[in-house]
């Protein structure tokens, strides 16, 4: 069967209007120009994503339904009974963009490094607190993680979103979070807020001159959040090679790039064995930090 034979359908977990879905609605439309047929934007937001992954997870291993989903997909499964499973059920396409997360303090806080912030918060951890914008999501867990062990534990404060939890920062009510990139760029030129690390294996090119934890001394902050293409298993390695090709001709454009940066996402170009690889490894690294996070994870 040629491919593709018909229209494909990008099921996305995310309801229509925001950052993601106008992500997905790029790729839709460069996919489209590339492959000759029309891509649809199908949201399901429903149920905190998995919606969207059980309809790919059922569908035909046609390669004309496809996933775009983020490393959250990664700890609802140590969350919450998924009605597929991550490993098994998929068929990785490739990563198109990173979601680089930022260890951020309030400025005011004479702390430069991760490693200070630590000692601080264990040596008084009713002077601090910090936040997340959403619980279930990597941000949080790293939040949950870094404050691990602490006698009488540090508060953890959920705002309604990465807008007001950067706005509690700016009022001295959260002390420290993890965070993207764009939400705080501003705040961190003008001097308000502080970067004293990122997540992940390597510096995010957004900010080059700050230090992954790993470089600091810390560990366990090696999973850094992605955005990627997936299919249903058994899709033909032949049809999953030609997606794959034409996401990295996508990701190569100027103006995707310039798109997702931003927005505080960095393109990545990325293999379909690559992508397996993080995908097994990463997925590990989540159920350890969920283990030895110290309080119950719900997304």
């Amino acid at each position: 069967m040629s491919f593709p034979a018909r229209p494909l359908r990008l099921v996305v977990p995310f309801p229509a209007g925001g950052v993601p879905d106008a992500i997905a609605r790029t790729l839709a439309e460069k996919l489209a120009a590339r492959l000759g047929v029309p891509v649809e934007v199908d949201n399901r937001p429903s149920a905190n994503g998995t919606t969207a992954g059980d309809v790919v997870a059922k569908a035909s291993s046609d390669g004309h339904t496809l996933l775009l989903h983020q490393s959250t997909m990664l700890i609802q499964s140590g969350v919450e009974p998924l009605p597929y499973d991550v490993v098994r059920d998929f068929t990785p396409v490739a990563r198109v963009a990173a979601m680089p997360l930022f260890l951020v303090i309030d400025a005011r806080l004479p702390i430069r490094t991760p490693q200070q912030w630590i000692a601080a918060v264990r040596a008084n951890p009713g002077a601090y607190s910090v936040g997340t914008a959403q619980a279930g999501t990597p941000a949080h867990l790293y939040a949950e993680y870094a404050v691990r062990g602490i006698p009488n534990g540090v508060p953890l404060v959920t705002a309604k979103g990465e807008a007001a939890l950067v706005q509690e920062m700016l009022a001295g009510r959260i002390s420290a979070c993890f965070c993207n990139f764009a939400p705080v760029q501003q705040h961190v030129r003008e001097g308000t807020l502080r970067l004293l690390g990122v997540a992940g294996s390597a510096r995010s090119p957004l900010a080059p001159g700050v230090p992954t934890l790993h470089e600091s001394g810390l560990d366990g902050y090696g999973a850094g959040p992605w955005l990627g293409v997936l299919a249903p298993a058994k899709t033909p390695r032949a049809i999953v090679a030609r997606l794959a090709t034409v996401l990295d001709e996508v990701m190569r454009e100027g103006d995707v790039g310039r798109r997702l940066e931003s927005v505080g996402l960095t393109p990545l170009r990325d293999s379909p064995e690559a992508f397996a690889t993080s995908i097994r490894a990463e997925s590990i690294q989540w159920q350890v930090i969920l283990r030895q996070a110290g309080r119950p994870v719900e997304p």
